[in-house]
């Protein structure tokens, strides 16, 4: 009876784990299309890690901002590509990193010959108009750039990076922060404008990143066997295959 009982509150506790991922489009890591599927590198792996940790998962399309407002309201459940901080902690529990992120700097032809010889904020103090988004981690150099008040005020906010060219065209600016693998995917769909950005010799953050989730609505004991699910997924060749870098 007592092993019974055991497997049946097993099994109780792995069905009632169903989670709201809060999500913005950014291919090739993820996205959710028109008819509301979930698709990409990166939800192929959150999904292994939520089958392993015995959770189901369902999708809602928006930016990190506003997914952050809604984790801490407790009507999402969890981000991904999340940096811990201290601030953050106040309304999240982190999981271990999943994975990596690997960030660089994009110029405009106009700067390019500078971002081979500049640094990060000599660019900047030299007029080098740079799109961010809101409340993203970008790394230790930048973040202390948004420290002073004189050189934050030299940085355009955006609430969006999903187009870059677009969003350098049509905002004005020099230059965007990216992952590398999305600038590729993006000028292979687009081949006709991967002219208009070029790699900087910056590398604006290299760091683990990990699952984001609503204290309000997931409990510690979630978060631990999402921990442990990743530690498994991490395991298999697969992961290093794709993810190892």
């Amino acid at each position: 009876m007592g092993l019974c009982l055991l497997v049946a509150n097993s099994l109780s506790a792995a069905s009632s784990c169903k989670l709201t991922l809060g999500m913005s489009n950014w291919l090739p890591y993820q996205a959710i299309s028109e008819s509301g599927e979930p698709h990409g590198l990166q939800v192929e792996l959150i999904e292994q890690i939520a089958t392993q940790a015995k959770c189901t998962l369902k999708y809602r399309s928006m930016t990190f901002q506003a997914g952050l407002k809604e984790l801490e309201q407790g009507t999402v459940d969890f981000l991904v590509n999340a940096s811990p901080s201290e601030e953050r902690s106040k309304i999240a529990l982190f999981s271990i990193p999943y994975r990596n992120e690997f960030l660089l700097l994009y110029s405009t032809q106009k700067y390019l010959e500078k971002c081979h010889r500049m640094t990060l904020e000599e660019l900047i103090r030299d007029g080098f108009r740079l799109g961010i988004q809101y409340q993203l981690y970008y790394g230790e150099e930048l973040r202390l750039i948004q420290q002073s008040p004189e050189l934050n005020r030299m940085l355009r906010y955006v609430e969006s990076n999903v187009q870059h060219v677009d969003l350098v065209e049509s905002e004005d600016l020099d230059g965007i922060i990216d992952d590398p693998v999305v600038v590729s995917y993006r000028s292979t769909i687009n081949p006709q404008r991967s002219g208009v950005l070029k790699s900087c010799p910056i590398q604006i953050s290299t760091s683990p990143v990990s699952l984001m989730f609503s204290k309000k609505s997931v409990s510690k004991e979630i978060v631990e066997r999402f921990n442990k699910a990743i530690l498994a997924v991490q395991a298999t060749p697969e992961y290093r295959k794709r993810w190892s870098w």
